[in-house]
């Protein structure tokens, strides 16, 4: 990756772990889990910090800078990329939770790793003033080497009966869970993103004690811009660059390959080729456009929240859609210098296969989906939304 004059200490931290986490990228695949000490390098540099307030002793860092460290350790391996952002976006609420209880998670003897999961496949009831939640969820990126949970349930009253608001809306909330407290099901069989161990975890019974829960809708209870940028907002963006990170690396591999490659019954390198060079000339312009808009969108949104200014729904709409083009654009590279680099890139040695089995799963996500596009262009058109903004 190309450093910058002005990037943060935790970049350049990240671009000095990339080289090691690359090396053992097939190992954590075949193994369906990062290494514990990969995780506690990333850890112990600051990385998982950076979405942590600073009066609980983290570095609350830019977005911009955080989407940077995704980009590099992504770049490396994007299944560590893909847990260390599932890592961050569930410190992002440590700004939501009540002080002594978001204290008690990310101010322990070790460092916090939180794994999160949004989805609400769990319920909770409350039992005098703590919570005794049950529940198993999907896609636990990163839970073996979490050793905090975050999930989501919907509440109900002690016969099981859903709480709903005054609109007719259940109620929902995330409680905290230590390592202890949730079972780690093997259920992850994939063909991209292997080495995130997204498996399915559970609880049964397990009891929350007061306040060890936030909402996602209440507003922040620490100030700084990190936590006045709408926390959904946070997730596309930092889940796009995990793939404009690999399709970067997808293209630094290809610019080597065609250097190597004669194809078969021709005489002259695939560099030397027409179409060759029309892919990566088209896969360059994707990647580096995407980043450009994806990047200059957050800073236009980060700007306003500096300057006090609430965040528009047009400035979510606009975050939302940057994210579902970087996504896009960078499957659509991968693509290209996948099929440009012929038969080499099926084999198992060659990691151009990896980058286009584990963008493709990256461009699955909810939050950045191809169905976004539809959904912004209803909004931008219509007014009309459906779903999260």
């Amino acid at each position: 990756m190309r450093p910058e004059a002005d990037e943060c200490v935790e970049v350049v931290s990240a671009r000095e772990l990339a080289p090691s986490i690359a090396a053992r990228a097939v190992e954590f695949e075949q193994a369906r889990r990062l290494a514990p000490e990969t995780v506690q390098a990333m850890a112990d540099a600051g990385l998982v910090q950076m979405a942590i307030p600073t009066v609980y002793g983290g570095l609350e860092s830019r977005l911009s800078d955080i989407m940077r460290v995704l980009e590099e350790i992504s770049y490396a391996d994007a299944s560590a990329g893909w847990c260390l952002m599932n890592y961050q976006t569930s410190a992002f609420a440590s700004a939501l939770l009540e002080p002594q209880a978001a204290k008690d998670v990310f101010t322990g003897p070790e460092r916090t790793v939180p794994a999160g999961v949004l989805k609400p496949t769990g319920t909770g009831r409350f039992v005098d003033g703590d919570m005794i939640v049950s529940g198993r969820w999907a896609f636990a990126s990163g839970c073996d080497n979490a050793n905090w949970l975050l999930s989501t349930v919907f509440l109900t009253d002690d016969d099981g009966n859903p709480l709903k608001h005054p609109d007719g809306s259940p109620q929902m909330l995330l409680p905290f869970f230590k390592r202890e407290q949730f079972e780690i099901i093997d259920t992850w069989q994939v063909s991209g993103l292997r080495a995130s161990g997204s498996h399915d975890v559970e609880v049964r019974d397990a009891r929350v004690p007061a306040g060890r829960w936030l909402s996602l809708s209440d507003p922040p209870l620490v100030d700084g811009t990190l936590f006045r940028f709408p926390i959904v907002s946070t997730f596309p963006p930092t889940i796009a660059v995990v793939a404009v990170g690999v399709a970067q690396a997808a293209l630094d591999c290809f610019l080597d390959l065609a250097v190597k490659k004669v194809p078969s019954s021709v005489t002259k390198p695939l560099r030397e080729h027409g179409s060759a060079q029309i892919d990566v000339a088209r896969a360059e312009a994707l990647i580096d456009s995407s980043r450009s808009y994806l990047y200059e969108t957050v800073e236009t949104l980060w700007k306003t929240i500096e300057q006090g200014q609430p965040a528009t729904d047009d400035a979510k709409r606009r975050i939302r859609l940057a994210a579902t083009h970087a996504a896009a654009s960078s499957a659509t590279a991968v693509d290209l210098l996948y099929n440009a680099a012929g038969a080499t890139a099926i084999a198992d040695a060659c990691p151009l296969q990896r980058y286009f089995r584990d963008v493709h799963v990256v461009t699955q996500h909810l939050h950045v989906t191809g169905a976004g596009y539809e959904r912004m262009g209803r909004l931008r058109l219509t007014g009309e939304l459906e779903g999260l903004l």
